[in-house]
């Protein structure tokens, strides 16, 4: 059903995050269309840490995708930066007329992005832009869950099929709490150090003077280490957080907000 879709649309511009989602999304269009007729774009801005923006480069090589980096200005939006329920709606709709005019002047006929079938309008208010810009989403046209999703990419053999969820560093700020640049940075360092330790699922949760920790449940007793929670502690307040605390429960989506 995806394939008939694309054959459909000719010639394409995908949204490209470097998630298993998008990526899924560049590889099937490129088999099915050619590599001439796919052009995937990946939004930099300060809300993409370097390690995210530096991946989706790296698999747009692996897969032979034509690739286009373009700087996005959402944060720099009193809109985005005041971090209401709209942000999501800001952001995408920033991107999405970023993807409009490269489509316009490459001679694509759409723009495509990776909402998949769990993805819930009501949840997702970046939803609602694509479907005001008119912007296609083919995996979730054909009811493709995510499970499903991981299953076909690594059967595809897209290299980034068992990637842990992400999401960009702005929803690791509560709602209400506004967004810096400063902030986003911190944010970063933060969860590149967590990197570096070996943890495969990180959030670290601004929270003004507090930074609580989300890693993949099974790994949060690695913290029960004298040595690593010192050091963890320390490199945190070096970026200027006042307190660190560890979530007991691990990672879970919208920890931000809890």
């Amino acid at each position: 059903l995806v394939e008939e879709t694309l054959w459909g649309l000719g010639r394409v511009v995908v949204a490209f995050s470097g998630g298993v989602d998008s990526t899924l999304l560049a590889k099937l269009a490129r088999d099915a269309l050619g590599r001439e007729n796919v052009l995937a774009v990946t939004a930099d801005s300060p809300s993409l840490a370097r390690e995210d923006l530096a991946e989706a480069c790296r698999l747009a090589r692996v897969l032979d995708l034509e690739h286009r980096v373009v700087r996005t200005q959402e944060v720099s939006d009193p809109r985005y930066r005041r971090n209401t329920q709209e942000r999501c709606y800001v952001c995408k709709t920033t991107l999405f007329a970023e993807l409009d005019v490269l489509a316009r002047v490459h001679g694509m006929s759409a723009v495509l992005y990776g909402a998949i079938a769990d993805d819930q309008l009501s949840e997702r208010p970046g939803q609602r832009a694509a479907l005001e810009r008119g912007v296609r989403a083919p995996l979730q046209d054909a009811g493709l869950s995510k499970w499903e999703i991981r299953e076909l990419a690594r059967a595809l053999g897209v290299p980034n099929w068992n990637r842990p969820q992400n999401a960009c560093l702005s929803s690791r700020i509560p709602h209400g709490r506004e967004v810096t640049e400063d902030t986003l940075g911190q944010i970063e360092r933060a969860e590149a150090f967590l990197y570096t330790q070996g943890f495969r699922q990180v959030r670290v949760r601004h929270l003004g003077e507090q930074a609580r920790i989300e890693v993949e449940p099974e790994a949060v007793l690695r913290f029960n280490d004298t040595l690593l929670r010192q050091q963890t502690e320390r490199e945190l307040q070096k970026l200027g957080f006042l307190s660190v605390t560890i979530d007991p429960a691990g990672y879970h989506p919208g920890g931000a907000d809890r």
